[in-house]
């Protein structure tokens, strides 16, 4: 595993390294979001995606709804309807200290049929982070173990090493 301290974000953050993966900075959406992209040739093509708010902390009771809201909104971003995106059942998940609710939805990338699934959730004390990932329809199921290494390995940095 590629171990990055991503200062943007206030997260360490586990990417496969067999074959390696292209990563980087985004801020296309207008706020960091860190970007895992598996080589060209790996089965099945996949992106994950990490995002995080360090100025905000959500109470507890708050995060069910945040991370509905957030599941929505993704699921609107990748062509899912209003109505079938208030229909995406949001589960209660937890990746290492990180506790939350995650939503898989079928949509829509560049015309292409995607799986995608959503992860919402914070440690207690800590901010909220947002983890994405989307492969080709039908594959999700193929990256368990991707994705158990990376999400249950994400860490918050130290307070005084974000920017």
């Amino acid at each position: 595993m590629q171990i990055f301290h991503v200062q943007e974000l206030g997260l360490e953050v586990w990417v496969e390294n067999q074959p390696p993966w292209e990563t980087r900075l985004s801020n296309e959406t207008g706020r960091p979001t860190f970007v895992a992209e598996s080589p060209p040739n790996y089965h099945p093509p996949t992106v994950i995606t990490y995002a995080s708010w360090p100025e905000e902390k959500v109470p507890a009771e708050g995060m069910h709804q945040m991370a509905g809201a957030a599941i929505r909104r993704a699921s609107e971003n990748f062509g899912v309807s209003r109505e079938r995106s208030l229909a995406i059942p949001v589960r209660l998940a937890r990746y290492g200290d990180i506790q939350g609710y995650e939503g898989w939805f079928t949509g829509k990338a560049d015309g292409v049929a995607m799986d995608v699934s959503v992860f919402v959730g914070q440690a207690p004390g800590k901010f909220p982070v947002v983890f994405n990932v989307y492969t080709t329809r039908g594959k999700l199921p193929n990256l368990t173990e991707v994705l158990r290494r990376a999400w249950t390995n994400v860490k918050y940095l130290p307070a005084g090493r974000i920017k």
